[in-house]
């Protein structure tokens, strides 16, 4: 089901140009390979062209934590009845917890 979900996703977002061209992540042909591959050809580009080259990183490894989940799921990405809600129900309303030598982490 969830493979399913992820290519109707996919599907949607390639339809309607909503993946940023250099977006890696979840995209066949793409890799950290390829994004440090574009990042190096710019920056040899520019110095062939005797242009500054700076470089600004962020680190996004926890940004869908940050997202507005209803914001987010007002887009709709294509989704609706039976299918909506159950994708509804990964963001809304969840809780999470650990198990570690037979503790149970706060909710």
């Amino acid at each position: 089901m969830e493979r399913l979900t992820a290519a109707q996703l996919h599907q949607y977002l390639a339809e309607h140009r909503l993946l940023p061209c250099r977006q890696s992540v979840y995209r066949s042909s793409h890799s950290t390979e390829t994004a440090i591959t574009d990042v190096l050809s710019d920056a040899i580009t520019a110095a062939d062209e005797q242009q500054v080259t700076l470089m600004g990183l962020l680190d996004l490894s926890a940004a869908f934590d940050c997202v507005d989940h209803e914001l987010l799921l007002r887009q709709n990405f294509g989704f609706s009845g039976a299918a909506f809600e159950w994708l509804t129900s990964f963001v809304i309303g969840r809780a999470r917890q650990v198990a570690f030598n037979g503790q149970l982490s706060p909710v």
